[in-house]
């Protein structure tokens, strides 16, 4: 018989997943629906890892309550599911009277409106915990509250945590087209299977005006802006996020440890037409360095190993979009959700049930539902180490397994990637490439005609037998 569901969320970034998390702890069939092979493949995957308070949102917004509620829900959340994070606190640096000017009118009254706290503090308290930081600096905005953590395994516990509550997850295959009727709503996938439900989540990204399009509700549009980072390995002696005085467009160029090791520089700021344009240029590198440069002189002689691209979503509207669907309430839209996405994502979760109430759906919580994640790599997870798979990164075949034993199982070389950091050192995969291939169609097979690095269409081997 056909499953049928109380609830879809279309879409597998951090605020799909962080969603599903949430909906998993009420009585409820629920899944989520995710174009490609695996989730936290748009925008959640490829942003500074920073998780903000929220000091910058302009009051009375749907961002800003959600960010509120988010401080609220972090530190649970960190603790339970095991989310690597490193409260290190952020300095929005001023090189000049202009900008401290701005800082004191603009930001100061900001953080105070929002509920975080921050400070000023002189020259030379920010140079004593920043010492590569420029010594053209008057001073800095400290915000204590300001950290680090790794989007994709906020994203992968969210959505895991859901799985082992009971949820689907469906990978590979995205939504063609939604039809409504009286009992719900039918949602189309390109594979051709049909899926009964009573609502859906419009948590879709950038393409969340697509999806709301397909009900015909065309009440707010979505354009992407490119986001280029720099990722090195250099020594620098910063041990905060450094962060510039916000443009107009932008929160600007910023310099950041990262919570695994090295530090990023980024993002450019990139209006462009193509929702799928993720290249990297050498204008955006030269933009890059150059914006680095103002806060850490010396960025422009770090060694590269990565360069990447995010696109993220500048909506109509201005602010965060959740709420019913005109059209249609048996629709909530979760869209429009822009840089602080990762930030505000269990928050969004909070709201959108909410709305989803409001909109006739029965929330009753479950007696008992799983609120803590295993150890990714605990002792009950643990595998035998085995041979070294990742040379530069000294990853275990131990480690490989148990990436493709999850309750997600990585089924790519960029999922095995982002849940051991296979495939990151210095030869970029060069050498464990091939054995990754053998694992995966050992432990979990291949979906798709031939073995993906990420993306649908990322082959990697000829066509033919992967075995040969």
């Amino acid at each position: 018989m056909k499953k049928s569901y109380d609830v879809l969320v279309i879409g597998g970034g951090v605020v799909g997943a962080s969603i599903l998390r949430k909906l998993s702890t009420f009585q409820l069939e629920i899944g989520l629906i995710e174009k490609q092979p695996d989730i936290c493949e748009g925008a959640s995957k490829a942003n500074s890892g920073i998780i903000h308070t929220g000091f910058d949102a302009k009051p009375g917004t749907l961002e800003a309550e959600c960010l509120r509620l988010s401080r609220e829900l972090w530190p649970s959340l960190i603790e339970k599911l095991k989310i690597p994070y490193v409260a290190c606190g952020a300095v929005m640096v001023a090189t000049n009277e202009e900008e401290k000017s701005i800082i004191e009118r603009t930001y100061i009254p900001l953080a105070e409106a929002n509920g975080v706290d921050v400070a000023w503090i002189t020259k030379e308290e920010l140079l004593a915990s920043n010492p590569a930081v420029t010594k053209e600096a008057l001073g800095a905005l400290l915000i204590p509250g300001e950290a680090l953590a790794d989007p994709f395994w906020i994203t992968r516990s969210f959505a895991e945590i859901a799985v082992m509550n009971g949820a689907d997850v469906m990978l590979g295959s995205g939504v063609r087209n939604i039809k409504i009727h009286d009992q719900g709503l039918t949602v189309v996938l390109e594979n051709d299977t049909e899926l009964e439900t009573k609502y859906v989540v419009n948590a879709a990204g950038l393409w969340a005006d697509d999806i709301a399009a397909m009900i015909g509700d065309k009440s707010f549009t979505l354009t992407p802006r490119k986001g280029q980072f720099v990722l090195t390995e250099e020594a620098v002696n910063v041990s905060q996020i450094i962060l510039p005085v916000p443009t107009p467009i932008s929160k600007g160029i910023l310099f950041s440890p990262i919570v695994f090791g090295g530090f990023l520089l980024g993002p450019t700021a990139e209006d462009q037409a193509d929702k799928w344009d993720r290249s990297t240029t050498a204008e955006g590198l030269e933009a890059v360095l150059q914006g680095c440069q103002k806060l850490i002189p010396d960025a422009r002689k770090f060694e590269s190993i990565r360069q990447f691209a995010g696109v993220r979503a500048v909506c109509s509207e201005g602010d965060y979009v959740i709420r019913p669907s005109a059209v249609t309430p048996r629709m909530v839209h979760a869209a429009g959700i822009r840089s602080t996405g990762v930030s505000a994502s269990p928050g969004i979760a909070e709201a959108v049930a909410v709305q989803l109430r409001t909109a006739g759906l029965k929330l009753v919580e479950k007696p008992f539902f799983e609120t803590e994640m295993p150890e990714l790599f605990g002792e009950e997870n643990k595998q035998e180490p085995g041979e070294i798979i990742c040379l530069c990164r000294s990853i275990s075949r131990g480690e490989i397994v148990n990436a493709l034993s999850r309750p997600i199982p990585a089924c790519s070389i960029d999922a095995i990637k982002r849940r051991t950091g296979a495939v990151l050192g210095e030869c970029q995969g060069n050498c464990c490439i091939p054995k990754l291939l053998d694992l995966i169609g050992n432990h979990v097979g291949f979906n798709e005609r031939l073995p993906l690095k990420g993306l649908h269409g990322s082959y990697l081997v000829a066509e033919g037998d992967v075995r040969s």
